[in-house]
């Protein structure tokens, strides 16, 4: 009865709020939506490809962690490119050089190939994190902004629901025509490319300038390097137990449901998208946890049950039980990041968000990256459970510290001064 008139409240909090978006909020939300969608898609199918052209679980690890170790090397790049460049132009590139590189990865067998167009698909996917925070933060007044990123999530969640049902489900459309299963996947994710290209018109239609007046500072690499803040430093190493809790296991979860809970294709898509029940009324419910308990400590405490999850997902060999800890992981998880984005921006002061922005992206996708190498090397000896055990023990770290940082700090609060490094 509490969780339901908690739910009523945030969804009453939630669409009240969203008539109060601005335009450039509501054209990069109809992006999200087509991202999203090609998103889910390619989650499904991707692996399923590869191994489908013969390339070895190691090797598909190495693929990868290519789009990880992209991320880590091009967000601060880019991140200063976005403050140059303003968020129209930024967002124009982004879109366009993730579909480019997701199309190339669907055209081609050969596993180099492949890898090299993750990496580039991945320099401009840190991108649209690292300039997408900052550039909500920078469109939404403060009241506004938990409702904001919590609704960013909830369509981003959606629509991937969208895409995951139809991953499934393509590939046997196509199988009618006659093709072989691995071309019934490159079709399947060409399509899936089609529409993050398509996610480039309602860019074309931000309104100019991007970057509010009210920013007057000068554009300089200080707050991301020598300059960096205090709280970047603490928020950011966070943010890469968080990157290897998800990454030893999210990327590879469909290969541990089909080749280890016995789920076919189908089944785990349906599964997939119907995660979005759990984790949409968790995001919903998010604000109204805030509002009662504070921003810092619903944060904490999501990130305290995270680890029961991917330690369940660990012994367990049934797929009902699995997929009850999948939707418990994904629900939490998703909760606790759109708190976690609108609690570091509120304490990123006004000349370090943008550089906030990049270091989460940096250490996430370094978490991610060398997950990724991991747990491809535990699945080519066949060992389904360690990735699970060692993803728990990097929930862990990330709730002990998560804990540790919303405890001695909270928004309205002076910044910590710079720090050298």
């Amino acid at each position: 009865m509490r969780l339901a008139l908690r739910l009523r409240q945030g969804l009453q909090e939630t669409f009240a709020s969203v008539q109060q978006f601005n335009h450039n909020i509501r054209l990069l939300l109809i992006a999200s939506i087509l991202g999203g969608i090609a998103g889910g898609i390619i989650d499904i199918n991707f692996n399923l490809y590869v191994l489908s052209l013969g390339i070895s679980p190691d090797s598909l690890g190495q693929i990868l962690s290519a789009g990880p170790f992209a991320h880590v090397l091009s967000s601060i790049p880019i991140g200063f490119l976005g403050e140059v460049l303003g968020y129209r132009t930024a967002f124009l590139v982004i879109y366009a050089v993730t579909a480019f590189s997701q199309l190339v990865q669907a055209a081609t067998g050969n596993a180099p190939l492949i890898a090299a167009a993750g990496f580039v698909g991945g320099l401009a996917v840190s991108g649209n994190f690292v300039v997408r925070i900052p550039f909500l933060a920078a469109n939404s007044t403060p009241a506004q902004r938990v409702h904001v990123f919590t609704l960013n999530s909830v369509l981003s969640g959606l629509s991937y629901a969208v895409g995951s049902l139809l991953a499934g489900y393509l590939p046997n459309m196509l199988q009618r025509f006659g093709l072989e299963l691995t071309l019934q996947y490159r079709y399947t994710l060409i399509f899936a490319g089609a529409l993050t290209l398509l996610a480039v018109l309602p860019m074309v239609y931000l309104h100019v300038p991007p970057i509010p007046t009210e920013h007057r500072y000068k554009i300089s690499l200080s707050p991301y390097l020598w300059g960096i803040e205090r709280f970047t430093l603490e928020s950011s190493a966070i943010e890469l137990f968080i990157g290897l809790t998800l990454g030893l296991i999210i990327p590879f979860m469909n290969i541990f449901f089909i080749y280890n809970l016995g789920v076919d294709r189908e089944s785990y898509s349906t599964i997939v998208a119907l995660s979005v029940l759990p984790v949409t009324l968790m995001t919903i419910v998010g604000p109204s946890l805030v509002s009662r308990y504070g921003k810092g400590r619903t944060i904490a405490v999501s990130r305290y049950i995270i680890p029961f999850s991917t330690v369940t997902l660990a012994l367990t060999a049934n797929a009902w039980v699995g997929t009850g800890a999948l939707w418990t992981y994904r629900a939490l998880f998703t909760m606790s990041q759109a708190l976690w984005f609108a609690f570091a921006m509120d304490l990123a002061s006004e000349h370090s968000k943008m550089a906030t922005s990049a270091w989460l992206e940096i250490t996430f996708w370094l978490g991610q990256g060398v997950a990724a190498l991991i747990t491809g090397a535990l699945l080519a000896r066949s060992n389904y459970s360690l990735p699970f055990y060692l993803s728990t023990g990097a929930a862990l770290v990330t709730a002990l510290l998560t804990h540790r940082i919303v405890r001695h700090k909270s928004p309205g609060k002076a910044p910590a001064a710079p720090v050298e490094v």
